[in-house]
Formats: C-alpha cells, structure tokens, sequence
C-alpha cells in the first residue's frame, strides 16, 4: 500500500469515526509509539500520542482514550488514567516536536491533505511498575525508554 492509500484511509477513518490511529515500530535505535489523528477536526480536542510502549499496547491505549474523547472526555483536564495495569498521564507536546521531526509524519500529511496544519497534542505518559513517571525531557533512567515531547 503506498503513502496515498494509506492517507486515503485515515481521511476516510476520520470522516466515518472521527479518527483513525497511526501505530509505529521504531527501529533498534528508537521506541515504538502511537498517536491520533482527527481529534482536533472532529471534536476540537488534542491529538494523542503516547511513546515507549510496544507499537500494538500503544494503539490500543490511543484507541480507548480516543474513545473517552468520543464520549465527551476532555484529557487536558484528567488526572491519571488507569488502562488496565497502567497508570497514564497528559501532557503537553512542545510545538516544535508537533510541526518538526519525525513524531507525526504521517499525520501531517493527512492534515496538509485537509488543508491543515499538525494541532495541539497531549502525550500520554505512563507510569513504572513503581508508579514514578518521567518528570524531565533527557532523564536518563527514561530517554531511551519513554522520551518527553515537552518544552
């Protein structure tokens, strides 16, 4: 499938459902992530991504706080989130990592097909087994693990 099948169907996603989820395998140099695309268009709230998790868990997890979204959730005021066994927090993505890098390039280009520009996004961060979250962009017990995207 070439890239513009593949915007075809998130286009088609989001009109049909309201957002479609791009799920990412990072290579052995980088983490798997997954993130939204549509929130912003269809119910005027962030784009998700959430990073470090294996690419499958970490569609899910957009996927049921996408769902939340739908049913009229706003996870820009949420504290933490239980899925399952993890605990999830929100934060804010610094705008450089929204409109530069390699985080959102397929949504981009969904969103340049609508005429838009990459929205606002909220990274879902989640907890160790112990419960302690990354507190600063380059920790290094998390770098590798589960980067930041925030300023």
């Amino acid at each position: 499938m070439g890239t513009f099948d593949v915007v075809e169907n998130f286009t088609q996603d989001i009109a049909e459902i309201g957002w479609s989820v791009a799920a990412v395998a990072g290579d052995r140099t980088g983490c798997d992530w997954a993130y939204s695309v549509g929130l912003d268009l269809t119910y005027d709230h962030p784009e998700l991504i959430i990073v470090g998790v294996d690419a499958p868990l970490a569609g899910a997890i957009v996927q049921a706080m996408a769902e939340k979204v739908s049913e009229g959730a706003d996870l820009r005021d949420c504290g933490t989130v239980h899925v399952g066994p993890m605990q999830l927090r929100f934060r804010a993505v610094d705008g450089l990592f929204c409109s530069q890098g390699d985080w959102f390039n397929l949504g981009r280009l969904v969103m340049a097909e609508m005429g838009r520009s990459w929205p606002e996004t909220l990274q879902i961060v989640w907890a160790d087994a112990n419960g302690r979250y990354p507190e600063a962009p380059g920790e290094p017990d998390w770098f590798m693990r589960q980067p930041l995207l925030v300023g």
